[in-house]
């Protein structure tokens, strides 16, 4: 698996967490723990998958996540906050294009590594689709 997933957190235990449980998984990860450093890294390489708290101390994690989404091209969100509200979620799923929204603390890490499944699946999908057209329209 070459796949790569980046953490946005303030926590340094939540990414020392998922850093360790995603690399387990097979993934190669990297954190970020503000805006600044995120957006670096978005520039310096490519990633399939963020993981990202909507609480980042000097910024709003919903902008940021828009602003990631349209560096990261079909890339996939998965929102993991501790700010949990329905209309938290229901922006960051409807309006702002996250995969899934799960609430900390985690009850089970299988729910995390499920959503990072089924978001890198949909991802992979996309990817097809992407070279599938661009074939197609080459013809």
């Amino acid at each position: 698996m070459n796949e790569k997933i980046l953490i946005i957190d303030h926590e340094p235990d939540i990414l020392r967490t998922l850093e360790a449980v995603l690399s387990k998984e097979g993934y190669q990860v990297r954190s970020a723990s503000g805006r600044e450093e995120a957006i670096g890294l978005f520039k310096s390489e490519p990633f399939d998958l963020v993981i990202m708290d909507i609480r980042i101390p000097g910024t709003d994690g919903l902008e940021l996540m828009k602003e990631v989404k349209k560096l990261g091209d079909d890339m996939e969100v998965i929102v993991l906050t501790g700010s949990a509200s329905i209309e938290n979620a229901v922006k960051a799923l409807r309006h702002d294009g996250a995969f899934d929204f799960l609430t900390k603390p985690l009850e089970n890490v299988d729910q995390l590594i499920n959503s990072v499944e089924k978001a890198l699946q949909k991802h992979r999908l996309h990817k097809k689709r992407n070279i599938f057209q661009e074939a197609k329209a080459g013809q």
